[in-house]
């Protein structure tokens, strides 16, 4: 018997939870210190943990439900270099012989967060199968080579790194090693932040994982809402990260929240449109800023 919720009802809790999050969150802005109208400035060093839910049968009645729990600990050394490092924890549930592999990249935004996308194969049955361990770890860095001033947006070439740390016969990683280059593009007009990240990322290839290389972007627009609340809505996705795959594509929509000085909040949903995303999903992220 499957060990997992159904994966509809797992998404419809963890849009619930999300929900409830957020009004509590947002009722609690007026007791809220040491208000700033930019969300986590000047930050040097900060820790999160956070948790993801996602469901989809990609094309091929995989019936996936993934559950992502990440660690994150991000470093900014100096004022314009960045560094996100993610350790996930992930909780599997497909059709045995689906082909379903979890694959992780990237970030959008302002906020960190934690995503996944998969792939799988055409063959389908009925026995469900679970798998739990680390996933594939990844980090992330930035610099910011332009801050964005009156006339001109923020430039921040990065540059993505992913190990293959998750087990790939178990379907919690590739098996492949990643890494590219890539540029984020930002601009606020008064309270409104427009935003675009694009990235070719190198990716190897094993017998069960035909990877290939690969282009992967978001773009979207955010709101200041209130001194602590930031509103994004935003699409993600890439080009076609295997052979005879298709190309994931998704959008998101983001709340990010400063609680306090210290503590911030992420909470968003998402919807895939193609048969390399998720159907639905959600999560949230919790960082302490040192």
């Amino acid at each position: 018997m499957n060990s997992f919720l159904d994966g509809r009802q797992v998404c419809g809790i963890i849009s619930g939870f999300v929900l409830g999050l957020g009004i509590v969150l947002t009722a609690g802005i007026v007791r809220a210190e040491d208000s700033e109208h930019r969300l986590g400035q000047g930050v040097s060093f900060a820790a999160g943990i956070g948790a993801e839910v996602s469901y989809g049968d990609y094309g091929s009645n995989a019936g996936a439900t993934v559950v992502t729990l990440p660690v994150l600990v991000a470093v900014n050394p100096t004022e314009a270099i960045d560094m996100t490092l993610e350790l996930p924890m992930v909780f599997l549930s497909s059709k045995s012989g689906s082909g379903f592999v979890v694959t992780q990249s990237g970030g959008a935004g302002r906020g960190r967060r934690s995503g996944s996308t998969t792939t799988t194969s055409t063959v389908t049955t009925t026995t469900t199968t679970t798998e739990a361990g680390l996933g594939d770890i990844s980090l992330s860095v930035g610099w910011t080579v332009l801050p964005d001033g009156e006339q001109s947006p923020k430039i921040r070439p990065t540059l993505y790194l992913k190990a293959p740390t998750g087990d790939k016969d178990r379907g919690l990683g590739t098996g492949t090693l990643e890494a590219g280059p890539g540029l984020s593009v930002s601009k606020w007009l008064g309270d409104v932040q427009l935003f675009a990240d694009a990235a070719y990322i190198f990716q190897g290839s094993t017998s069960s994982y035909q990877g290939k290389n690969y282009v992967s972007y978001s773009a979207g627009a955010g709101l200041q809402a209130m001194d602590r609340l930031f509103v994004s809505l935003f699409a993600k996705g890439s080009s076609t990260r295997v052979e005879g795959g298709t190309a994931p594509v998704e959008g998101r929509v983001k709340l990010n929240f400063l609680q306090s000085r210290r503590i911030s909040w992420e909470l968003y949903a998402l919807a895939g449109f193609t048969d390399a995303s998720p159907a639905a999903g959600g999560g949230m992220l919790l960082m302490y800023q040192f």
